[in-house]
């Protein structure tokens, strides 16, 4: 047998108060969770807005590039139209 000391065996007292440590850290823990599941909402709200907010972007930059596109033939168009009612006054003139 070995010659350490023995271990010291707590009495219900001792255990008690290890038991009220351990649910009161426990209610701390619990309050912590409870706390970010909140921040948690709140960011998956962001989130969400932020989707959002890029989705319109998004829109708006295919609606600019549309109109530009738009923009370009129809100058095409007046150009070819200008160009041709000039060649008929000068075939007719």
């Amino acid at each position: 047998m070995m010659g350490g000391p023995h271990p010291h065996t707590p009495s219900h007292q001792e255990l008690g108060q290890r038991m009220e440590t351990i649910e009161r850290r426990l209610d701390e823990v619990l309050n912590a969770v409870n706390g970010m599941r909140s921040e948690v909402a709140d960011v998956k709200a962001d989130v969400a807005e932020t989707r959002e907010i890029v989705k319109a972007w998004e829109a708006v930059k295919t609606g600019t590039k549309f109109v530009k596109w738009l923009g370009a033939l129809a100058a095409a168009v007046a150009a070819i139209a200008l160009a041709a009612k000039a060649g008929w006054h000068m075939l007719f003139k």
